[in-house]
Protein backbone atom coordinates (compact mmCIF):
# COMPACT_ATOMS: atom_id res chain seq x y z
CA UNK A 1 0.00 0.00 0.00
CA UNK A 2 1.48 3.44 -0.46
CA UNK A 3 2.91 5.72 2.53
CA UNK A 4 -0.77 7.41 3.75
CA UNK A 5 -0.67 10.86 2.36
CA UNK A 6 -0.86 12.73 4.97
CA UNK A 7 2.20 11.14 6.21
CA UNK A 8 3.58 11.44 2.60
CA UNK A 9 2.46 15.47 3.08
CA UNK A 10 4.55 15.30 6.06
CA UNK A 11 7.76 13.71 5.14
CA UNK A 12 7.49 16.30 2.16
CA UNK A 13 8.00 19.05 3.67
CA UNK A 14 10.41 18.10 6.49
CA UNK A 15 12.31 17.08 3.45
CA UNK A 16 12.27 21.39 2.49
CA UNK A 17 13.46 22.01 5.78
CA UNK A 18 17.36 23.17 5.91
CA UNK A 19 19.70 20.68 7.77
CA UNK A 20 19.92 22.44 10.62
CA UNK A 21 16.13 22.01 11.40
CA UNK A 22 15.98 18.39 11.00
CA UNK A 23 19.00 17.73 12.27
CA UNK A 24 21.11 14.85 11.35
CA UNK A 25 24.27 12.26 12.70
CA UNK A 26 26.33 15.27 14.34
CA UNK A 27 23.27 16.60 15.91
CA UNK A 28 24.03 17.20 19.72
CA UNK A 29 21.37 14.66 22.12
CA UNK A 30 20.01 17.91 23.40
CA UNK A 31 19.09 19.45 20.12
CA UNK A 32 17.64 16.02 19.19
CA UNK A 33 15.24 15.54 22.14
CA UNK A 34 14.07 19.22 21.59
CA UNK A 35 13.39 18.41 18.02
CA UNK A 36 11.10 15.04 19.59
CA UNK A 37 9.22 17.51 22.22
CA UNK A 38 8.33 19.50 19.31
CA UNK A 39 7.28 17.26 16.83
CA UNK A 40 4.95 15.81 19.27
CA UNK A 41 3.64 19.13 19.97
CA UNK A 42 2.83 19.79 16.19
CA UNK A 43 1.46 16.22 14.68
CA UNK A 44 -0.99 16.27 17.78
CA UNK A 45 -1.67 19.38 19.67
CA UNK A 46 -2.92 19.13 22.98
CA UNK A 47 -6.38 20.19 21.94
CA UNK A 48 -6.46 17.27 19.52
CA UNK A 49 -5.72 14.64 22.05
CA UNK A 50 -8.38 12.13 23.76
CA UNK A 51 -10.25 13.57 26.52
CA UNK A 52 -9.43 10.92 30.02
CA UNK A 53 -11.32 11.96 33.29
CA UNK A 54 -8.11 12.81 35.23
CA UNK A 55 -4.34 12.58 34.65
CA UNK A 56 -2.17 12.78 37.72
CA UNK A 57 1.89 13.45 37.90
CA UNK A 58 3.33 11.20 40.84
CA UNK A 59 6.98 9.49 41.54
CA UNK A 60 7.62 6.20 42.46
CA UNK A 61 10.55 5.24 44.06
CA UNK A 62 13.38 3.73 41.85
CA UNK A 63 16.95 2.22 42.02
CA UNK A 64 18.26 6.16 41.93
CA UNK A 65 16.08 7.85 43.02
CA UNK A 66 12.38 8.98 42.43
CA UNK A 67 10.93 8.37 39.01
CA UNK A 68 8.46 10.04 37.58
CA UNK A 69 5.22 8.65 36.53
CA UNK A 70 1.86 9.91 35.26
CA UNK A 71 -1.74 7.74 35.88
CA UNK A 72 -4.85 9.10 33.48
CA UNK A 73 -7.63 7.48 34.57
CA UNK A 74 -10.60 7.19 32.24
CA UNK A 75 -14.00 7.92 31.75
CA UNK A 76 -15.76 4.97 32.46
CA UNK A 77 -19.02 3.27 31.49
CA UNK A 78 -19.14 1.09 34.80
CA UNK A 79 -17.90 1.44 37.71
CA UNK A 80 -15.71 -1.13 39.10
CA UNK A 81 -11.57 -1.32 38.73
CA UNK A 82 -10.47 -1.18 34.96
CA UNK A 83 -7.39 -2.78 33.70
CA UNK A 84 -3.90 -1.37 34.46
CA UNK A 85 -1.00 -0.95 31.92
CA UNK A 86 2.23 0.65 32.31
CA UNK A 87 3.07 2.57 29.56
CA UNK A 88 6.91 3.01 28.30
CA UNK A 89 7.31 6.15 25.59
CA UNK A 90 9.51 5.66 22.57
CA UNK A 91 12.54 7.26 21.36
CA UNK A 92 15.49 5.67 21.11
CA UNK A 93 16.27 5.16 24.84
CA UNK A 94 17.44 8.41 23.98
CA UNK A 95 14.93 10.92 23.58
CA UNK A 96 11.08 11.14 24.53
CA UNK A 97 8.84 12.07 27.79
CA UNK A 98 5.89 12.06 29.57
CA UNK A 99 4.89 14.51 27.36
CA UNK A 100 5.38 13.19 23.93
CA UNK A 101 3.96 9.77 25.41
CA UNK A 102 0.84 11.71 26.34
CA UNK A 103 -0.91 11.56 22.86
CA UNK A 104 -0.79 7.48 22.79
CA UNK A 105 -1.54 7.35 26.84
CA UNK A 106 -4.55 9.29 26.21
CA UNK A 107 -5.67 7.55 23.49
CA UNK A 108 -5.14 4.43 24.83
CA UNK A 109 -7.14 5.38 28.46
CA UNK A 110 -10.31 6.97 26.84
CA UNK A 111 -10.92 3.93 23.66
CA UNK A 112 -9.68 0.65 26.36
CA UNK A 113 -10.82 2.33 29.34
CA UNK A 114 -8.42 1.40 30.97
CA UNK A 115 -5.69 2.86 33.80
CA UNK A 116 -2.67 4.26 31.92
CA UNK A 117 0.60 4.64 33.87
CA UNK A 118 3.22 6.35 31.63
CA UNK A 119 6.74 6.44 33.15
CA UNK A 120 9.49 8.69 32.59
CA UNK A 121 12.29 6.24 32.50
CA UNK A 122 15.93 7.85 32.70
CA UNK A 123 17.43 8.15 29.01
CA UNK A 124 20.91 7.26 27.43
CA UNK A 125 23.58 8.19 26.97
CA UNK A 126 23.64 10.28 30.49
CA UNK A 127 21.99 7.07 32.34
CA UNK A 128 22.64 3.96 29.94
CA UNK A 129 21.42 0.20 30.07
CA UNK A 130 20.26 -0.79 32.43
CA UNK A 131 18.69 2.59 33.71
CA UNK A 132 15.98 3.05 32.43
CA UNK A 133 14.88 -0.95 32.64
CA UNK A 134 15.28 -0.98 36.18
CA UNK A 135 12.99 3.14 36.37
CA UNK A 136 10.37 0.74 34.50
CA UNK A 137 10.81 -2.38 36.50
CA UNK A 138 10.52 0.19 39.69
CA UNK A 139 7.61 1.67 38.03
CA UNK A 140 5.59 -1.48 37.54
CA UNK A 141 6.38 -2.64 40.86
CA UNK A 142 4.65 0.53 42.33
CA UNK A 143 1.44 -0.15 39.95
CA UNK A 144 1.53 -3.29 41.56
CA UNK A 145 1.56 -2.11 44.98
CA UNK A 146 -0.85 0.60 44.09
CA UNK A 147 -3.16 -0.50 42.17
CA UNK A 148 -6.24 -0.45 43.88
CA UNK A 149 -5.46 3.37 44.78
CA UNK A 150 -5.05 3.44 41.17
CA UNK A 151 -8.55 2.18 40.52
CA UNK A 152 -7.17 -1.00 38.82
CA UNK A 153 -7.65 -4.61 38.97
CA UNK A 154 -4.81 -6.12 40.62
CA UNK A 155 -5.66 -9.33 38.65
CA UNK A 156 -5.30 -7.04 34.81
CA UNK A 157 -2.13 -5.35 35.00
CA UNK A 158 -0.13 -5.47 31.34
CA UNK A 159 2.98 -3.44 30.17
CA UNK A 160 2.84 -1.91 26.82
CA UNK A 161 5.12 0.67 24.74
CA UNK A 162 6.14 1.65 21.71
CA UNK A 163 9.65 1.31 19.44
CA UNK A 164 12.24 1.59 22.42
CA UNK A 165 9.31 1.68 25.04
CA UNK A 166 8.17 -1.54 23.47
CA UNK A 167 11.76 -3.36 23.53
CA UNK A 168 11.81 -1.99 27.63
CA UNK A 169 8.40 -3.50 28.20
CA UNK A 170 9.13 -6.96 26.18
CA UNK A 171 12.04 -7.43 28.26
CA UNK A 172 9.57 -6.80 31.49
CA UNK A 173 7.28 -9.39 30.01
CA UNK A 174 9.88 -11.74 30.35
CA UNK A 175 11.44 -11.04 33.41
CA UNK A 176 8.08 -11.28 35.73
CA UNK A 177 10.69 -13.07 38.17
CA UNK A 178 12.43 -10.28 38.91
CA UNK A 179 9.61 -7.57 40.03
CA UNK A 180 7.21 -10.26 41.19
CA UNK A 181 4.22 -8.70 38.88
CA UNK A 182 2.09 -11.16 37.17
CA UNK A 183 1.13 -9.83 34.01
CA UNK A 184 -2.80 -10.24 32.11
CA UNK A 185 -1.09 -8.20 28.93
CA UNK A 186 1.62 -6.56 26.93
CA UNK A 187 0.80 -4.27 24.03
CA UNK A 188 4.69 -3.82 21.99
CA UNK A 189 4.09 -1.20 19.17
CA UNK A 190 6.71 -1.08 16.52
CA UNK A 191 9.39 -2.76 18.82
CA UNK A 192 12.84 -2.71 18.97
CA UNK A 193 13.15 -6.80 19.41
CA UNK A 194 16.99 -6.80 18.80
CA UNK A 195 19.77 -4.48 19.59
CA UNK A 196 22.58 -6.73 17.24
CA UNK A 197 23.17 -4.35 14.46
CA UNK A 198 25.45 -7.18 13.02
CA UNK A 199 23.08 -9.53 11.70
CA UNK A 200 21.00 -9.42 7.93
CA UNK A 201 18.03 -11.44 9.50
CA UNK A 202 15.88 -8.42 9.09
CA UNK A 203 15.20 -7.29 5.42
CA UNK A 204 13.61 -4.60 6.65
CA UNK A 205 16.43 -2.88 8.23
CA UNK A 206 17.91 -2.29 4.78
CA UNK A 207 14.75 -1.87 2.54
CA UNK A 208 13.49 0.16 4.86
CA UNK A 209 16.03 1.98 6.31
CA UNK A 210 16.53 5.63 4.82
CA UNK A 211 13.77 8.29 3.47
CA UNK A 212 11.34 7.47 5.72
CA UNK A 213 10.50 9.32 9.62
CA UNK A 214 12.95 6.68 11.36
CA UNK A 215 15.95 5.49 9.60
CA UNK A 216 18.34 2.66 9.97
CA UNK A 217 21.39 5.06 10.90
CA UNK A 218 19.31 6.34 13.51
CA UNK A 219 19.02 3.20 14.95
CA UNK A 220 22.89 2.63 15.28
CA UNK A 221 23.00 6.02 16.96
CA UNK A 222 20.67 5.01 19.59
CA UNK A 223 21.65 1.20 20.04
CA UNK A 224 25.30 2.71 20.60
CA UNK A 225 24.20 5.08 23.22
CA UNK A 226 22.02 2.89 24.65
CA UNK A 227 24.37 0.19 24.98
CA UNK A 228 27.58 2.47 25.77
CA UNK A 229 28.30 0.81 29.35
CA UNK A 230 28.87 -2.24 27.45
CA UNK A 231 25.66 -4.24 27.71
CA UNK A 232 25.56 -7.25 25.59
CA UNK A 233 22.96 -7.24 22.44
CA UNK A 234 22.87 -11.51 22.93
CA UNK A 235 21.35 -10.25 25.96
CA UNK A 236 17.96 -10.69 26.57
CA UNK A 237 17.44 -7.92 28.90
CA UNK A 238 18.73 -6.30 25.90
CA UNK A 239 17.19 -8.09 22.98
CA UNK A 240 14.11 -9.57 24.03
CA UNK A 241 14.00 -11.53 20.83
CA UNK A 242 17.24 -13.52 22.14
CA UNK A 243 14.94 -14.66 25.16
CA UNK A 244 15.29 -18.87 25.17
CA UNK A 245 11.90 -19.60 27.17
CA UNK A 246 8.81 -17.05 26.10
CA UNK A 247 6.20 -19.41 27.27
CA UNK A 248 5.63 -17.52 29.97
CA UNK A 249 4.93 -14.18 28.56
CA UNK A 250 1.44 -12.89 29.00
CA UNK A 251 -1.01 -12.48 26.51
CA UNK A 252 0.70 -9.79 23.58
CA UNK A 253 -0.43 -7.68 20.94
CA UNK A 254 2.29 -6.89 18.47
CA UNK A 255 1.40 -3.96 16.39
CA UNK A 256 4.20 -3.78 12.95
CA UNK A 257 3.48 -0.69 10.70
CA UNK A 258 4.35 -1.36 6.51
CA UNK A 259 7.50 1.32 6.40
CA UNK A 260 9.50 1.13 9.11
CA UNK A 261 13.30 -0.74 9.37
CA UNK A 262 12.04 -2.36 12.34
CA UNK A 263 9.22 -4.51 10.96
CA UNK A 264 10.96 -7.66 10.41
CA UNK A 265 11.88 -7.83 13.79
CA UNK A 266 8.72 -6.97 15.28
CA UNK A 267 7.19 -9.75 13.26
CA UNK A 268 9.81 -12.30 14.21
CA UNK A 269 9.20 -11.70 17.79
CA UNK A 270 5.18 -12.15 17.32
CA UNK A 271 6.20 -15.51 15.45
CA UNK A 272 8.63 -16.44 18.27
CA UNK A 273 6.10 -15.56 21.13
CA UNK A 274 3.04 -17.73 18.54
CA UNK A 275 5.95 -21.02 18.79
CA UNK A 276 6.04 -20.68 22.19
CA UNK A 277 2.55 -21.06 22.90
CA UNK A 278 1.68 -17.29 23.97
CA UNK A 279 -1.58 -15.88 22.32
CA UNK A 280 -0.53 -13.52 19.78
CA UNK A 281 -2.57 -10.90 18.20
CA UNK A 282 -0.36 -9.19 15.30
CA UNK A 283 -1.74 -6.25 13.64
CA UNK A 284 0.45 -5.27 10.58
CA UNK A 285 -0.53 -1.94 9.46
CA UNK A 286 -0.04 -0.61 5.88
CA UNK A 287 0.75 2.49 4.80
CA UNK A 288 2.46 3.72 7.92
CA UNK A 289 5.71 4.34 9.16
CA UNK A 290 7.65 4.41 12.27
CA UNK A 291 6.43 6.66 14.67
CA UNK A 292 2.58 7.75 14.00
CA UNK A 293 0.99 6.71 16.96
CA UNK A 294 2.35 9.90 18.19
CA UNK A 295 0.57 11.94 15.19
CA UNK A 296 -2.87 10.62 15.56
CA UNK A 297 -4.02 14.74 15.48
CA UNK A 298 -2.36 14.46 11.86
CA UNK A 299 -3.37 11.10 10.62
CA UNK A 300 -6.55 9.22 9.92
CA UNK A 301 -4.59 6.04 9.03
CA UNK A 302 -2.80 5.83 12.48
CA UNK A 303 -6.12 6.87 14.62
CA UNK A 304 -7.79 4.01 13.04
CA UNK A 305 -4.55 1.61 13.79
CA UNK A 306 -5.30 3.01 17.10
CA UNK A 307 -8.56 2.52 17.73
CA UNK A 308 -8.00 -1.46 16.76
CA UNK A 309 -4.86 -1.43 18.89
CA UNK A 310 -7.14 -0.55 21.47
CA UNK A 311 -9.70 -2.72 20.96
CA UNK A 312 -7.23 -5.79 20.63
CA UNK A 313 -5.75 -5.08 24.06
CA UNK A 314 -9.22 -4.26 25.37
CA UNK A 315 -10.18 -8.19 24.53
CA UNK A 316 -6.76 -9.47 25.79
CA UNK A 317 -7.40 -8.42 28.84
CA UNK A 318 -10.97 -9.69 28.83
CA UNK A 319 -9.18 -13.02 28.30
CA UNK A 320 -7.82 -12.74 31.80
Amino acid sequence: MPLAPEIKELMDMIAGLPPEVIGGPGQSIEASRTLVEAGAALTTPPDQRATVASTEDLTAPGPAGPVPVRVYRPVRAASGPVPTLLWAHGGGWCTGSLETADTAARALCSLAEIVVVSVGYRLAPEAPFPAGLDDCAAALTWVRDHVAELGGDPHRIGVGGDSAGGNLAAVLAQDTGSHGVPLAAQMLVYPATDLDLTTDAYPSREALGTGHLFETAELVRCVERYLAAGGDPADPRVSPLHGTDLSTAPPTLVVTVEYDPLHDEGAAYAAKLRTAGVPVVHQDVAGLPHGTFDMLGLSETARAAMAAAARALTALFASR
